[in-house]
Order: structure tokens, then C-alpha cells, then sequence
């Protein structure tokens, strides 16, 4: 099979500084496009979120955890503000895994057998295990609300990061976990927030942009694995 190229791209209209917030689509193992894309964005100041699905499809998972891993333990050694990673599907499905294993299940069934059906690569539970990141993983949030509003379409709104969909009017608190890394309805939280998910492949490659009763979303997972395309977003005051 023809490896396929992959891309990281920044989509911005002005240089980034430390009030900027970028925001990484769906990376699935995809460590080359994932290494493009941040070399636009280290030394900057800004801050970034990953909206999940670091794993599992692509070939380098494990690279791609220890990368991340590293940026959020340690942002300002690769001049950033801040970074926030949130926990996908398939992160929850490979800690799913973990614990099935952990009681001694056999692992022809179950949630170690829904992982690996959706893509799940051994070569992740092995580096999630040499390397001690499970405690890291489970500590991963299910959402990311920004904590000063930004600027998009001529509105100031608060930005709202979630890996799949959202309840919209419901406490972010009270929110049903599996709505916020599975479900794949197109919905806004409020009018006064700009949501953004992944989860949902644009086979196009591009972002998509909706305007909903509940307000505007932004549809980051650009198909990494599929398209080649891994997507940051970048939303600013101005």
C-alpha cells in the first residue's frame, strides 16, 4: 500500500502571539503532519488545544503521545503559554482496554476487542504502558472553554472545545461523557459560544463551518489517516 502524504496545516490571517488559541483537529498516529503543523506554531506564546484521537489507525501513535505528552507537561519549553489536550473515543476506548486486561478478561471480547476493531494499534498499549502515561490519560478533561472570548464572524464568543458533539444549554459539568467524545450531532452550546469538535471526518480535508438554532460550530477532524490532512485552527481576540 502507497504510504500517504501527510500534511499539517495552520489555517490563521495573523501572526500568532501569546492572546491566540490554536486548535489541532483529529491526529490518529500521524506524527509527520502533526511535526509540520507544530513548527508554525512552538516559540509563539500561543496556546494549544488538542481536540483527542491522538491514537490508534496511523503507524505512530506512540511517537505521537510522547509529543504531545511533552508539550503539555512542559509548554513553555517549546514556547507556548499553555497546552490542553482533552481525551477522545479513542483514548477512552484504549483505557477501556487497559482495564480489561488489568482483570485478567481474555481479550477475544470486550472492550479490548471494540478497540482494536476501531483501529486500535498493540504498538500504542505497549508505549502507554513502558512509558507510565495511563494516570496522564485518565487525567485528560472531556472539554476546553477557553477563559476570554474571541473574535469570529464579527461576534466576541466564548470558545468551547469538545472532542465529538455537546448538549447544548446543559452545565459542561453535568454533561453525559459519552455525548462529548461519541455522539456526531452538529450542535452548538449556546449563541454566545463557538464550539469546535473533532471527531466527525471532513472527507474534503477542510474544516466545515455551521451555523446552528444553538450556535456556531467548527468541524475540525480533517481525516489525518484518511485525507493526510491534520488541521489546526487558530481564533484570536481581534
Amino acid at each position: 500500500m502507497k504510504k500517504l502524504k501527510q500534511q499539517g496545516i495552520l489555517l490563521r490571517d495573523q501572526p500568532l502571539d501569546e492572546d491566540a488559541v490554536v486548535v489541532i483537529g483529529d491526529i490518529h498516529g500521524c506524527a509527520h503532519g502533526l511535526r509540520q503543523l507544530l513548527s508554525e506554531v512552538i516559540n509563539t506564546g500561543c496556546t494549544l488545544v488538542f481536540v483527542g484521537d491522538l491514537i490508534d489507525r496511523g503507524e505512530e501513535g506512540g511517537a505521537v503521545l510522547s509529543l504531545v505528552h511533552d508539550l503539555h507537561t512542559d509548554p513553555e519549553k517549546w514556547g507556548l503559554s499553555a497546552v490542553h489536550v482533552l481525551r477522545g473515543n479513542h483514548e477512552q476506548m484504549l483505557l477501556d482496554a487497559k482495564r480489561q486486561v488489568d482483570r485478567g478478561i481474555p481479550t477475544i471480547g470486550g472492550d479490548y476487542r471494540l478497540w482494536r476493531m476501531n483501529g486500535g494499534q498493540l504498538e500504542d498499549f505497549e508505549h502507554a504502558e513502558n512509558y507510565g502515561l495511563w494516570g496522564w490519560l485518565e487525567s485528560l478533561p472531556l472539554y476546553y472553554e477557553h477563559s476570554s472570548p474571541v473574535s469570529w464572524e464579527g461576534e466576541m464568543l466564548t470558545l468551547l472545545v469538545t472532542h465529538a458533539s455537546v448538549t447544548p444549554g446543559l452545565a459542561l459539568n453535568e454533561q453525559d461523557p459519552e455525548v462529548l467524545y461519541w455522539d456526531r450531532h452538529i450542535n452548538g452550546y449556546s449563541t454566545k459560544h463557538l464550539t469546535v469538535h473533532g471527531h466527525t471526518i471532513q472527507k474534503n480535508g477542510k474544516p466545515m463551518i455551521y451555523d446552528t438554532p444553538t450556535g456556531k460550530v467548527v468541524r475540525l477532524d480533517t481525516g489525518s489517516y484518511y485525507t493526510g490532512v491534520i488541521t489546526g485552527v487558530t481564533f484570536t481576540p481581534d
